[in-house]
Parts: C-alpha cells; sequence; structure tokens
C-alpha cells in the first residue's frame, strides 16, 4: 500500500472538516472578526518518539546458561577409539626395526660405550654397527676391522658378534676380535667365549684364541700378554721371538717394523712398555740386543749380526 497517499488523503479530509467549523464559527463571530483574512491551520502529525507518550515496560530478560551433556554411547566411542589408537601405536613401535648406529675409524682408534654398558675399542680401519637402544632378546653387533671387547654382564641377553660371517656370542667378558678379511681371529683375556663357523664351534677359556678361515677351520692359537696392545699401549715381552715383537710393534703403533735378515728372527727378547714412544722403545731393544734401528721412509728396520 502506498503510506504516502494515504496520509495526504487523510490530511485532506481534516482540513476540510476544519474549514466547514471555520465557516459555521465565522458566521457567528463575524462582526468581531472582520478586520484579517483568517489563516488556515495545519493538523499536527503525530510525532513518534515523544517524551510525553509513554511507552510500556520492556521485561528484562537474562539468558540461562545451558549444560550439554553428550550421550552415554557417544563417551563409550570415543574410549574405545582412544584405546584402539593406543593398541595401533604400541604394535606399530613393537614391530618397527629399530635404527642402526655405525661407527666406523680410519687412521685411528675409538673408544665406545654401547647402551648396555659394554665398551668397544676399535682399532683402525674399523667399523662396528648396531641397534639403537641394542634392545632385543639378544645384544647382537656386526664388526668389520678389529674390536676389544669389554662385555657387561647380563644372562639374560646373550652379547653376540657377527665377524664376517663368524658368530661370537659371550654373556660378560673381554675378549679381542680381529675380522678385517675372511680370516678371524679371536683371543680371551676374561671369561667364556663361544665362536661359531657354519656348523662347527668351539668354547674358550682366558689365554686361549682361535684362527676361523674361510673354510670353516677353526685353529687353536695361544694368545700372549698383548691382546689388544693398540687400545692400551701397554706391551709385554718375556723371551719372546724377536719377529713376534716387530709384528707386535707393528700392529700396536699402526707402522710397518721389520727385520734386516732372517737370522734376528729367532732371536728372544724381554722387556716391558708403557706408553712409550716407538723411536724410544726400538732404541731400547736395538742396545739391548746389540742391533742398529734406521728409518726407511715410514718404515723401521732393525739389524744386527744376530743372536750370539
Amino acid at each position: 500500500p502506498d503510506t504516502d497517499a494515504a496520509w495526504r488523503s487523510v490530511q485532506a479530509r481534516m482540513h476540510g472538516a476544519r474549514m466547514h467549523g471555520a465557516r459555521m464559527h465565522g458566521a457567528r463571530t463575524q462582526d468581531t472578526h472582520t478586520d484579517g483574512p483568517r489563516m488556515p491551520v495545519e493538523p499536527e502529525r503525530p510525532v513518534q518518539g515523544r517524551a510525553d507518550v509513554p511507552h510500556p515496560a520492556v521485561p528484562s530478560v537474562k539468558p540461562v546458561p545451558v549444560r550439554r551433556t553428550l550421550p552415554t554411547a557417544v563417551w563409550a566411542a570415543a574410549a574405545v577409539t582412544l584405546l584402539l589408537v593406543a593398541f595401533g601405536w604400541a604394535y606399530f613401535t613393537k614391530n618397527q626395526e629399530p635404527q642402526l648406529v655405525a661407527v666406523s675409524t680410519q687412521n685411528n682408534t675409538y673408544e665406545k660405550t654401547l647402551p648396555d654398558g659394554t665398551k668397544v675399542y676399535l682399532n683402525h680401519n674399523s667399523t662396528l654397527t648396531y641397534p639403537e637402544g641394542l634392545a632385543g632378546d639378544t645384544r647382537a653387533v656386526t664388526l668389520t676391522g678389529e674390536a676389544f671387547f669389554d662385555v657387561a654382564r647380563d644372562a639374560a641377553h646373550p652379547f653376540v658378534i657377527d665377524a664376517n660371517g663368524t658368530e661370537i656370542r659371550v654373556v660378560g667378558t673381554s675378549f679381542n676380535v680381529r675380522a678385517y678379511n675372511e680370516v678371524v681371529r679371536v683371543e680371551v683375556k676374561t671369561g667364556k667365549v663361544e665362536v661359531r663357523k657354519s656348523e662347527n664351534k668351539i668354547k674358550l677359556l682366558p689365554g686361549e684364541g682361535v684362527e676361523v678361515r674361510k673354510d670353516t677351520l677353526l685353529l687353536p692359537i695361544q694368545t700372549g700378554a698383548n691382546i689388544a696392545s693398540y687400545s692400551t699401549q701397554v706391551f709385554e715381552f718375556t723371551e719372546t721371538h724377536l719377529d713376534e715383537v716387530v709384528r707386535t710393534l707393528s700392529e700396536g703403533y699402526h707402522v710397518r717394523v721389520e727385520l734386516a735378515n732372517a737370522s734376528l728372527s729367532q732371536c728372544r727378547y724381554t722387556g716391558r712398555y708403557v706408553k712409550e714412544p716407538l723411536d724410544a722403545t726400538l732404541s731400547v731393544i736395538a742396545e739391548t740386543m746389540n742391533l742398529t734401528v734406521k728409518r726407511v721412509g715410514d718404515t723401521y728396520v732393525l739389524d744386527g749380526n744376530g743372536c750370539q
């Protein structure tokens, strides 16, 4: 509907009614109001929001908090979901392969303490690999090169070394493993050690050793006092053939030490050296046995007339 048109219509009717009333009133009072024209009176429009017009009171409304509770079935479903997630995570972590840790040396030695407390002293050009945490039914490691092991005792979890296909199994003991190639040499310092290759196995006691060759043959050997001298830098010789002396010094100091002639190999030597420089050690040996020592490139050579 046209509100403006309706309002104009009402105004017109009101104006007409007032004009009629004015004429009637003018007829009665003509002689008292003849000195001027009469002004039409406009009707008053209603004014919205006037202060003199009372408004109805508006009631005050305050929101009331509503506590919503989840149905029991929803809580049960959430609990089951949490349990499934927990079991799934436990299964995943249990069956996940642990990461491997590799410790390697080149022209140096290195001492490493494993997570179980076992101490390993790696010789030059060696690599030890083991699973992170060293967890499982066995404490399994892999060795390429040479290392001396001082194994922490744990009867429930045997310590097992894979050295180029030869298995060495212990509980708590100390021993040296040399495995630079297919020939593997194991020498025991303390405790008991089991060495296995294919179907052959042998158990070793302190002072005993074994050499394992690629044809699985196990050759018992006698160990000396210089097991892992590369790690201790302690060298002991008691009536030791001179060719064995120079071999031990070569391996312990990682240099070449040679005899000038084969007749010197059967000479015997007794002496003990603790963390001495190689030059000093060879000088004492030469002085003791009436020999001379000279250096040719990176090789030390002992020369003389042989044993008297």
